[in-house]
């Protein structure tokens, strides 16, 4: 083969393999392999805030009522598309919706709530992503907030939990993944003898008590409740408080 019919076959070599680099750039296929046969799955659409709103609030008037529950729209997971936050109020002693706005509910008629997170996916469904219960009774204790950091949206959640002379503090600020992933900002725990309760391995002692407390008050600085219902132990004292109630009266508002 001489020089030139040499250069002439490289050159179309050459020219084959940039048409199909090209072609495979534009999504077209010649040879490849058997994976860049296959059909490629589509990306669903992306829903902006607007349009999961609308979502949202269908699916709202769809399966709750206005009357007993509270709704509002919350970015907790981050991504700059809001999903809906739903409180919703039960009273077992009547079996009856106990209405939410202009003040009616009070802590004597409460027994328990529901707060859960919905989120418009990408192909236009709602995904229950977070479920949070509190209830009147003993074991249910508990204060949910939602709180703005640095404009951010968080929940805010604290226990301070008592039994059998025992106290058991929890307090978490935390958003959400997509998928409903818990991802904690702060999240603390204390353990320490309620009343005459004998100290065990691992207490907190008197300042550690302290820096729980202060922090957990830092933390509820500006927070909004969307559902409290507890009384407040004090360590200091083995005493407790008067009982707190509140809840969240918003529909369809932004936090």
């Amino acid at each position: 083969m001489d020089r030139r019919h040499a250069l002439s076959v490289m050159g179309l070599f050459l020219a084959t393999a940039l048409a199909l680099g090209l072609a495979r750039l534009n999504g077209g296929w010649f040879f490849g392999t058997a994976e860049d046969r296959l059909p490629k799955p589509q990306a669903g659409p992306v829903q902006d805030s607007d349009e999961a709103r609308k979502i949202l609030r269908t699916y709202f008037m769809a399966h709750y009522s206005e009357a007993s529950c509270s709704a509002i729209y919350t970015d907790l997971t981050h991504d700059g598309v809001e999903e809906l936050l739903v409180l919703t109020v039960e009273n077992s002693r009547t079996g009856e919706p106990v209405p939410l706005h202009g003040g009616t509910l009070d802590g004597d008629s409460f027994t328990r709530a529901q707060v859960t997170v919905l989120r418009a996916g990408a192909w236009g469904e709602v995904l229950p992503i977070y479920d949070f219960v509190c209830g009147a009774e003993h074991s249910q204790w508990g204060e949910l907030y939602l709180k703005k950091e640095d404009g951010a949206d968080y929940l805010v959640w604290y226990a301070p939990y008592t039994a059998s002379e025992r106290g058991n503090f929890q307090l978490a600020q935390f958003s959400l993944g997509q998928d409903g992933a818990v991802l904690d900002l702060v999240r603390e725990q204390i353990f320490f003898p309620a009343g005459v309760g004998d100290v065990q391995e691992g207490d907190a002692d008197q300042t550690e008590i302290l820096a729980f407390l202060a922090r957990a008050e830092s933390l509820l600085e500006g927070a909004e409740p969307v559902i409290v219902c507890d009384v407040i132990h004090d360590p200091l004292t083995g005493t407790d408080g008067p009982r707190r109630f509140a809840y969240l009266d918003a529909l369809f508002t932004s936090f």
